[in-house]
């Protein structure tokens, strides 16, 4: 698209196309959207695997934790970063995508350096999805959500009504799943079944695959930490504090919301008087992480450079993901991602 940089690539195609030039990673199809799209993940580092001889929950009931994690530590942390959970927030494609080239060739795809992801990641183990919810993205004929009008922006993250009205957020969140065949279009929040994957925990997999396919990759992989990219107006920001994870957790996705926040502000001049606490009691994707796997679960908005007070352009806002991605893994490294169970 005309004026959109050539490394903002958020589309489907960007996708494939960058996975089959992947040589350092392993390229792996992890499953198939409700749409029968593929879902790919990139990894990097070796797998250490882990023998899990009890469920989470049953190990911890029984004061055993090393029946679900192992007897033997790994020597490596483990970070999953899933992308575009809503597929009509396809800013975190173009991170991934700059992340991956990163993990590639040592540079952006703005052929910037970045030595301090290149030199940590190579002491973990990193896990990639570029895009989750391939049905959404594949619905919007828009690779640049930085050119939409408001309208567009609402008819492209949350959809329309059937007389054409904007939907919102959150009401976009009821009824659901949604029947796409009442729309005058569907959001991509959304897959092809009318599913949001984020809150498709109870569902069953045949209409919410998107979500299962996320968790079965986690209990395999068994992450320390979880990175779930999103974006919006207001954003960069964190989403920490959940009622269903252990205070630990809670206190821990504070502490690492405030050390990415205060590279952003170092680095990047991106200032946020503010902590964005979780209000939902309810078991999301983000915190189902946890019970599945015991991973720590890191919610992070990036901007989508349409707020009037924040007009982040492309550079800025794939920077601040990068940015972020950075400050974890200087601590994943340092010091490990989570707290003790």
């Amino acid at each position: 698209m005309a004026g959109t940089p050539s490394f903002y690539k958020t589309s489907l195609k960007d996708i494939e196309e960058q996975l089959a030039e992947v040589k350092k990673g392993e390229v792996s199809k992890i499953g198939f959207s409700a749409g029968g799209r593929p879902i790919y993940a990139v990894s990097y580092g070796e797998k250490e695997p882990i023998e899990h001889i009890a469920n989470l929950s049953s190990a911890l009931a029984a004061g055993q934790p090393e029946a679900f994690f192992g007897k033997e530590e790994r020597k490596k942390q483990v970070m999953l970063i899933i992308s575009a959970a809503h597929g009509g927030e396809m800013e975190s494609i173009a991170a991934t995508l700059n992340l991956i080239s990163i993990m590639e060739r040592g540079v952006d795809l703005k052929g910037n350096s970045w030595p301090k992801i290149k030199k940590l990641a190579e002491k973990m183990r990193i896990v990639i999805v570029p895009c989750l919810n391939v049905d959404g993205r594949a619905r919007i004929p828009s690779d640049d959500p930085k050119t939409w009008t408001d309208y567009e922006r609402e008819k492209y993250r949350h959809g329309l009504y059937p007389d054409g009205s904007p939907i919102g957020w959150p009401q976009c969140k009821v009824p659901h799943p949604r029947d796409p065949k009442q729309h005058a279009f569907l959001g991509g929040y959304f897959n092809d079944k009318g599913v949001n994957p984020i809150h498709g925990v109870f569902l069953p997999e045949e209409i919410a695959p998107e979500t299962h396919i996320a968790l079965k990759l986690a209990l395999d992989e068994t992450p320390d930490l979880v990175l779930d990219l999103h974006s919006c107006g207001a954003g960069p920001f964190f989403i920490v504090g959940n009622s269903s994870l252990p205070e630990s957790f809670n206190r821990r996705q504070y502490y690492l919301d405030g050390f990415c926040r205060r590279m952003l502000s170092e680095r990047l001049n991106i200032h946020r008087p503010w902590t964005v606490k979780g209000k939902e009691r309810v078991i999301t994707l983000d915190s189902a992480f946890y019970h599945v796997c015991g991973a720590l679960p890191m919610l992070f908005e990036g901007s989508d450079g349409a707020h009037p007070r924040y007009p982040y352009s492309h550079e800025q806002i794939v920077d601040a993901y990068l940015t972020v991605i950075e400050g974890l893994i200087t601590v994943g490294v340092k010091e490990g991602f989570k707290p003790s169970i």
